[in-house]
């Protein structure tokens, strides 16, 4: 059998590439190492953010207004609450290249925000406590995602809708053969006129030469009161401090709030497998100086989770075909920023599939910009 298109790693974006493909009527194989949702990869952990006015810059703003229209869209098709439309608190020190991005984004796509000092963050929500230099973009209808939950209904959809799927079954290479895509597993030999590599933090094992570098991240849960939920209005937070140093979090059910810190980690070998949360000391205390500091009424750290970024070198998504090999379509440096994303990266997937081409919204993210 010939598959129309092949996808080697099915976590958040080949997941979401299954299910559109397939509804496309494209005969399509999905592959992975695991079972999706998993984790071993970075989809897990039960919640992920989901912003507009983007501090990373604003050739995503396209990009992510595209996702909100396709979340909303699959939570009709799926029957299931996944968008969760909570309010986003953005922060950090006034005139820092993230809070520019925020506020160039937010005016130019005319974006539903609030402009708010330190002072007026504390009296609308008495609990975070920000420096009298910082300022704040408030997101109404920025929010978190059910993370787990998509990936699981868009994984069932898939196969609902015919969608081959090869799974606990890791991809050991890629390559061409009379003219198609020939990808090699522990369970034969499998052929297409078109693959998607989106196999997150692994992807060097399939094509070393992608300037893609694994690191292991960590996020905990903390003691945290009604206060912080989401009944009480405490919305999901993301801060930058004085150090450069990115910290996220979610409001808080049963009385644990959700944390992690965006930038650091440890850099990951290819053939080891990722240490669990605990096996570094530093693990639990990541979050506690930004925690006392900003959310001095959030308590000590309850449990968490490690889990593994594929960094690019400038953080921004790698979105594109191999050189000399067109009908390879790579996404991959999703830098632990590209859940949100999922739908409408799927989508391009299956634009590729069909049509062989990849939209002008993801120009900026060619591996050209590697090379010159």
């Amino acid at each position: 059998m010939i598959y129309d298109l092949i996808i080697a790693g099915s976590g958040s974006a080949g997941a979401a590439a299954g299910y559109y493909a397939s509804r496309a009527g494209l005969n399509v194989l999905m592959i992975d190492a695991h079972h999706p949702p998993h984790k071993q990869g970075a989809h897990h952990g039960t919640s992920r953010l989901i912003r507009y006015a983007y501090g990373e810059g604003e050739k995503y703003v396209p990009l992510l207004l595209r996702s909100k229209a396709l979340w909303q869209e699959f939570e009709q098709t799926a029957g299931v609450k996944l968008l969760h439309p909570c309010g986003v608190l953005n922060a950090g020190p006034r005139g820092s290249g993230f809070m520019e991005n925020i506020r160039t984004s937010a005016q130019r796509w005319s974006l539903n925000t609030e402009t708010l000092t330190a002072k007026q963050v504390q009296q609308r929500w008495p609990e975070i406590t920000l420096p009298e230099h910082f300022c704040a973009v408030y997101e109404q209808d920025a929010g978190y995602l059910s993370a787990e939950s998509a990936i699981e209904h868009w994984i069932r959809l898939a196969r609902e809708q015919g969608c081959g799927q090869l799974f606990n079954c890791p991809v050991t290479a890629i390559g061409r053969q009379d003219g198609l895509q020939k990808v090699t597993t522990a369970e034969g030999e499998y052929f297409g006129r078109k693959l998607l590599v989106s196999s997150g933090s692994t992807v060097q094992t399939l094509l070393p030469g992608l300037p893609v570098t694994p690191i292991r991240k960590v996020f905990s849960w903390f003691q945290a009161d009604g206060r912080y939920s989401e009944n009480n209005h405490f919305p999901g937070f993301s801060i930058e401090l004085d150090d450069g140093s990115q910290y996220y979090g979610f409001p808080a059910q049963d009385n644990a709030l959700k944390a992690g810190r965006h930038d650091g980690g440890q850099p990951l070998s290819l053939n080891q497998p990722r240490p669990p949360f605990g096996s570094i000391a530093r693990d639990g205390s990541e979050c506690f100086a930004f925690l006392r500091q900003c959310l001095s009424g959030v308590g000590g750290c309850l449990y968490g989770e490690s889990c593994s970024y594929d960094m690019s070198p400038d953080e921004d998504f790698i979105i594109d075909t191999l050189p000399d090999t067109p009908d390879c379509l790579v996404i991959t440096g999703l830098s632990g920023h590209g859940f949100k994303f999922s739908p409408v990266l799927g989508e391009i997937a299956c634009h590729f599939a069909t049509q062989g081409q990849l939209p002008d919204s993801v120009k900026p993210f060619s591996l050209q910009r590697f090379t010159g």
